[in-house]
């Protein structure tokens, strides 16, 4: 998985500067939602937070502004009306971005953002801004780890560190002032996490863009010649004896699960033991022919509902007329991300 916290946690040990760029509150249609991340470098960008004429002045000010003088900026952005449409801002909503200066002692919050997200630990993290003219601190980093334990020092009002601890949410969805500084908290987004039956070719590539896409992508196969990191680059492997005796693997309600095996009696077996997990998101490659005897063997000899059989994305992937193995891979995860934004959206 691609974490733009390691990255970021990686430039603060090696002692580069640079501004960690976040989309703090979002109305409307912009380019990308709240919570959006990039890293302004002084010759390069790490991440987007959507490109355009918005990503361009943020760009501008970080360089020009924060990298110099060290101090946080907002940025306010409205896209909509003649004069936005005029400075090609024409997403019609408006959102506040956060630019704040990089320090080196930051680099154990953002190591422990990234070690949360990689392993699903609810975390938020908070951006302390202290507006006072003249602060000599005006910006502080702390992180909340599964609501039980505080990352970063702090130095302030005591009060909020416990809430902070305690009621991160309510600071996430609210804000709050105190004694002239400003507490923005942001939910560090947990990695989904796909499992990936099968190593074959079209599962390499799935991979591929499932790792750069931020899913924290464990590949499992019976064969460890095709089931290694020198395949599955960013991935966890997982070589096991037999699909027929299925490993015991942590499959939630907010899991993937994809199944594209070397054969139709593997898929059965997994697509078997899938179903009894109820996971969030549940593709298996091949053809309606190859689903409609599969689906009809569970049905009638297992006593699978044919309505829960129904539910599984299959043939996998949208309908674009893929043929390669990676324009397969492009089908498929178009697929997983249109069905992790609705759910995230709650449609």
């Amino acid at each position: 998985m691609n974490s733009i916290f390691a990255e970021a946690a990686a430039l603060c040990r090696a002692g580069t500067p640079f501004v960690w760029a976040s989309i703090i509150s979002q109305d409307g249609s912009t380019p990308r939602g709240a919570g959006s991340r990039m890293l302004v470098l002084e010759g390069s960008i790490v991440g987007t937070i959507g490109g355009g004429g918005m990503e361009a002045g943020v760009m501008s000010m970080a360089r020009n502004s924060v990298l110099k003088d060290g101090k946080p900026r907002i940025m306010h952005y409205d896209m909509s009306g003649t004069e936005a449409a005029t400075a090609g801002l024409i997403c019609g909503g408006v959102c506040d971005v956060l630019l704040a200066y990089m320090e080196p002692q930051y680099a154990d919050v953002l190591e422990a953002a990234a070690q949360a997200e990689s392993d699903g630990t609810p975390a938020w993290i908070f951006y302390i801004l202290d507006e006072r003219e003249d602060s000599e601190l005006p910006f502080q980093l702390c992180l909340n780890v599964g609501g039980e334990r505080l990352v970063g020092s702090f130095r302030g009002n005591q009060n909020f560190v416990r809430q902070m601890l305690l009621n991160p949410i309510r600071v996430a969805i609210h804000g709050d002032m105190a004694d002239g500084m400003r507490f923005i908290a942001q939910d560090v987004g947990s990695a989904p996490r796909m499992y990936l039956f099968g190593a074959g070719h079209v599962s390499c590539e799935v991979a591929k863009i499932a790792v750069n896409c931020g899913f924290h992508v464990t590949a499992i196969d019976d064969r460890a010649d095709f089931c290694n990191t020198d395949r599955f680059p960013g991935c966890s492997c997982v070589v096991i004896d037999s699909f027929e005796r299925m490993p015991d693997f942590p499959v939630d309600g907010a899991s993937y699960v994809v199944i594209m095996t070397r054969g139709h009696s593997y898929d059965k077996e997994v697509l078997r033991w899938a179903l009894g997990k109820k996971p969030s998101y549940l593709g298996m490659i091949g053809s309606k022919s190859k689903r409609d005897t599969l689906y009809r063997k569970l049905h009638e000899e297992e006593g699978f509902p044919m309505e829960q059989l129904q539910a599984v994305c299959c043939p996998i992937g949208l309908s674009i007329s893929a043929e390669t193995p990676e324009e397969i891979a492009v089908s498929v995860m178009a697929e997983v991300i249109r069905h992790r934004r609705a759910s995230m959206s709650g449609k």
